[in-house]
């Protein structure tokens, strides 16, 4: 089992800690939001250690794990941590999606299951040793090596499901519906911190450095994942540019992470024009799936969608195709069994959350009432309150 560096762990907590900070909400429902993010970080370190851990990593078949339940050793704590830090990423993303209309006591028990059941054994197919799905499986090897699939394409999926089953913000579709921000400082911040954070996520993958040809293999991880956020980030702001006759930095910041998405399976291996292409790509499918879901009133204000699920899905067949494992680089059954990565993933976290996700609704504890949602959810499920003075529309 690789071990990765503290430090890369501790700058991949910042991706975590970047979600606080992206204050894409209302400001009548900030501290609803702020509540459930820090809320499902502590549950989702709960469900991890109790039995997550354990499914994804514990040994003996290549569908499960059935090893350190409760039970962590000096030698894998690290590991354990910067897991659980995916972990808490993925669960994040994945029942962000619904912002503003979500019940606490649904969102928690979502977060539970998610985390402890339906990423733990994503997490065990792919990236442990023994999995179906690993580099090493001398059944189905495939390539995914930051997540592009496991955290992104997974995540992006209970999204999906998620807005199916929930549906739309009250009034989301009405022509006096005004979209609002709290803090567009805070929006900056949040993204600047993500991208940060995925530095954390490809180097902390990487085992210690222990010669020169490990570090240049590290420092070519890096540098991909820079090209692909800086090639993403300014096609967004190009082609919205051409499209609106402004400059939207909101753009800019999606199209970098979307680019930064895409290129995490194959980053270690790719050639940095490879890289570029990637966070091209990624940008531009964002955008193009960003305008369709709001054609077929889909309402994805934090777009988790687009900006995670399509490009994820996206970088694994990337990376199946210009890695050095891929169908370029000699090696034909990756670009298949990345395909079957893809659909296995995505049919997993909908036949696990639809059912869920259903019962939580026709209990009455997934989704807040109209009048709550009009009147703001921290009015009447919390205390502290957002200062609605600063408060400014955006159309």
């Amino acid at each position: 089992m690789a071990f990765p560096d503290s430090i890369a762990v501790h700058d991949a907590f910042i991706l975590l800690c970047s979600f606080f900070a992206l204050c894409k909400t209302d400001p009548k429902n900030v501290s609803n939001v702020i509540f459930k993010n820090v809320a499902d970080t502590f549950v989702t370190l709960l469900a991890f250690f109790l039995h997550g851990y354990a499914f994804a990593f514990g040994e003996h078949n290549a569908v499960i794990g059935t090893q350190f339940f409760l039970t962590l050793n000096k030698t894998n704590m690290v590991n354990f941590f910067f897991n659980y830090v995916r972990c808490a990423v993925a669960t994040t993303l994945a029942l962000g999606a619904a912002n503003e209309r979500t019940e606490p006591i649904g969102y928690l028990i979502s977060a539970y299951v998610f985390s402890g059941i339906i990423y733990p054994l994503a997490c065990h197919w792919v990236w442990d040793q023994q999995g179906i799905f690993s580099p090493t499986s001398t059944s189905y090897p495939s390539q995914d090596y930051a997540g592009s699939g496991v955290i992104f394409l997974l995540s992006g999926a209970v999204a999906a499901v998620s807005l199916r089953v929930i549906g739309s913000r009250a009034g989301r579709w009405s022509p006096h519906f005004k979209r609002t921000e709290h803090s567009q400082p805070m929006v900056v911040l949040g993204g600047c911190l993500q991208m940060l954070g995925f530095l954390g996520l490809v180097m902390g993958t990487h085992p210690h450095v222990l010669d020169a040809e490990e570090g240049l293999l590290l420092g070519l991880g890096t540098v991909n994942l820079l090209h692909a956020a800086t090639s993403g980030g300014l096609y967004g702001l190009m082609i919205q540019r051409i499209d609106k006759n402004y400059y939207d930095l909101d753009s800019m910041l999606s199209g970098a992470i979307a680019g930064m998405v895409a290129v995490c399976a194959g980053v270690d291996t790719y050639m940095p024009g490879v890289a570029v292409m990637c966070g091209a790509t990624g940008s531009l499918l964002f955008i193009g799936f960003r305008r369709f879901l709001c054609a077929v009133n889909v309402d994805d204000p934090l777009n988790i969608v687009s900006g995670y699920l399509i490009p994820g899905a996206w970088g694994l067949m990337l990376a199946g195709l210009f890695s050095d494992h891929g169908a370029l680089g000699g090696h034909i059954q990756v670009l298949g069994n990345n395909c079957i990565v893809a659909l296995v993933l995505f049919f997993w976290a909908v036949a696990m959350m639809y059912p869920l996700l259903s019962i939580l609704m026709c209990f009455g504890v997934l989704r807040v009432p109209r009048f709550m949602e009009k009147q703001g959810i921290d009015k009447i499920r919390h205390t502290l309150r957002h200062p609605h003075g600063t408060r400014k529309s955006l159309n």
